[in-house]
């Protein structure tokens, strides 16, 4: 009871569809208490020597015509209460994806993807069977029972029903029991579960790394660990699922026990009739399943309040970043203001960025770089507010507006992100590229695909732009993969790009192209880009060195040149490991970048 009450605003949608299936379940166990009454005339009939060819085929016709409407009342009830838990299922999984994609990645650097599945996926399943399966055994039992019960005290003997139902308070005590056990190993088997299912996506999606480093022997031990675990976290429930039965078995069968010999000696006293007690043991035959169900229901709704717990802690979640309300007003110059005074990432003492202060005109280009770790791509997710500023001294205003008072969408909206690791969806490479503008034509698909330098590689592809990706890309190369992400962000038109280490996989006549187009046709655009490549940076409007959090370099090309710190050390060593004659691209390795930057320090 405690699960339905928990689940009580859900079940009020489909009231309807519970309401015809309750109506149902009463029918059917009114009808069943017809074939043991007329069996019992025809028993009497017999006995007496009363029994007519007419009065036997009437009592036959009533027994099919009852069987008849029950299996037509019983489809009814069981589409009624089966769809009314799949639909309340539904309502609650959408409601389960909609507020995960609300959480900041604060909430999934806690909650493995393996754990949150596990939620999704057999939390529900054990949800949903509660709300179907576990509702129609309780309402049954108790309809089906009660309703039996009534007839073998008013079509039977009063005193016999007493006698039969002795053993059956024991029954309650026992299951109640053995339900308080079955949750407590039920929690058990569903965290086991999860980290079985995180262990299985581990290997899956990280199988190109688990084959390159011959890890597969490891990672199949692991997976054996958690199978083991999980195994035996089902067995401990099974162990007392499988006391259920048993126990209502013996307990009816000691009611059967004491129903046979106290009716015997009402029989012997011409209290009753054999053919009264032949209807009687046969409603007490039906009584089994009631019983059977009473005791199955409480196990079931034990998994089912165990998983809506485990459900109901994700949901009590909330978002680290809280929306805003204003929305950015058309034709607003994109000027963007950022001031940091301190920022740590949640349950990180050690500050990610301190003391950052820049500005970025609209229309501006801005290029940040500088070791690795620096803080660079935290600033974009300060400015996408994927997590929230810790400091009431610090601001960033789009705008002149503060970030903070904006809506999700009209803050976002304005933004297009080509993140420093490409991630690319189920589905095809045009439905990749379209996914920030799901409407747009192929037309401009392909043009943002050719702004991209990739148009002409998907087009020899054996379906183009129909091409289906495996997941996350696996299908394709790094740069594919980063070019596509960037296609996918040019074709949004947003007036600000956020551009993070996008040409790290691309070679040098490929950039080469790339940078052109971005230069040529989307020089209107307000641009933020990190790299690693400072001939990048060469015509940037404003340059940031991040080292360890801090701005240790700002300027521009020229002045940070001068200045002969780390960019300009940096800077000339990409030069002499480019060929000599060109000052645009260069092919450095991360590790001679940072070997670059361990020289100067």
């Amino acid at each position: 009871m405690e699960f339905l009450w928990k689940l009580r605003g859900y079940m009020k949608m489909f009231a309807r569809r519970y309401f015809i299936a309750f109506v149902g379940l009463q029918a059917v166990a009114l009808l069943n208490l017809m074939p043991p009454w007329l069996i019992g005339r025809i028993v009497d009939a017999i006995s007496h020597d009363t029994l007519t060819r007419s009065f036997l085929l009437t009592h036959l016709l009533g027994i099919f015509v009852a069987v008849l409407a029950m299996y037509g009342l019983r489809y009814v009830w069981q589409n009624q209460l089966y769809g009314a838990s799949v639909g309340l299922t539904r309502v609650i999984r959408s409601q389960l994806f909609a507020h995960l994609s609300l959480l900041s990645p604060a909430f999934y650097g806690k909650h493995s993807p393996g754990d949150v599945m596990a939620h999704a996926t057999n939390d529900l399943n054990a949800v949903e069977q509660a709300a179907g399966g576990g509702v129609m055994t309780m309402v049954d039992s108790l309809i089906a029972g009660l309703t039996v019960i009534f007839g073998m005290i008013f079509v039977v003997s009063g005193q016999l029903t007493a006698v039969a139902l002795l053993p059956f308070p024991l029954l309650v005590w026992v299951t109640r029991k053995y339900g308080v056990r079955v949750q407590q190993s039920f929690g058990r088997a569903q965290a086991a579960f999860s980290h079985l299912n995180e262990e299985a996506r581990d290997t899956v999606s990280g199988i190109v790394t688990v084959r390159s480093h011959a890890l597969e022997a490891r990672q199949q031990q692991r997976f054996e660990k958690a199978l083991d675990d999980t195994l035996e976290a089902n067995v401990a429930v099974s162990k007392v699922d499988s006391l259920f039965g048993p126990t209502i078995q013996m307990i009816y069968g000691s009611s059967f026990v004491i129903t046979l010999g106290y009716g015997a000696w009402l029989i012997s006293q011409g209290q009753i009739t054999v053919g009264l007690f032949t209807s009687f043991t046969l409603y007490l035959a039906q009584l089994l399943g009631p019983f059977m169900q009473f005791g199955w229901q409480f196990s079931i709704f034990q998994r089912g309040n165990t998983s809506w717990d485990r459900l109901e802690k994700l949901f009590a979640e909330q978002p680290a970043v809280t929306e805003g309300e204003q929305t950015l007003q058309a034709n607003t110059p994109m000027a963007i203001e950022m001031q940091i005074n301190r920022f740590a990432y949640p349950e990180n003492e050690h500050a990610a960025l301190e003391n950052v202060a820049f500005s970025v005109p609209a229309g501006g280009l801005v290029g940040i770089t500088g070791p690795t770790g620096g803080g660079k791509s935290t600033l974009f997710s300060l400015l996408l507010r994927q997590y929230g500023l810790t400091d009431d001294a610090s601001h960033i205003t789009l705008g002149g507006i503060s970030t903070d008072s904006l809506t999700f969408s009209s803050l976002r909206g304005t933004m297009a992100w080509v993140p420093q690791k490409p991630l690319l969806f189920t589905g095809t490479i045009a439905e990749n590229i379209a996914m920030g503008k799901p409407d747009a034509s192929m037309e401009a698909i392909m043009h943002a695909a050719d702004m991209a330098g990739i148009k002409e590689e998907i087009e020899a592809m054996k379906d183009g732009f129909q091409t289906a990706l495996s997941e996350n890309g696996g299908n394709l190369s790094g740069g594919q993969k980063q070019r596509i992400t960037l296609a996918r962000a040019l074709l949004v038109d947003a007036d600000i790009l956020l551009l993070d280490d996008p040409f790290s996989a691309l070679d040098m006549k490929t950039e080469a192209r790339v940078r052109h187009n971005l230069s040529t046709h989307y020089g209107d655009k307000t641009v933020l880009l990190i790299t690693q490549r400072l001939p990048n940076l060469y015509g940037a409007d404003h340059i940031l060195v991040l080292e360890e959090g801090r701005i240790a370099e700002q300027g521009s090309h020229r002045a940070l040149m001068d200045n002969q710190g780390w960019y300009a050390t940096v800077y000339q060593r990409q030069n002499q490991l480019s060929h000599p004659s060109s000052a645009a691209v260069s092919t450095a390795s991360d590790t001679d970048l940072a070997e670059a930057g361990e020289c100067h320090a």
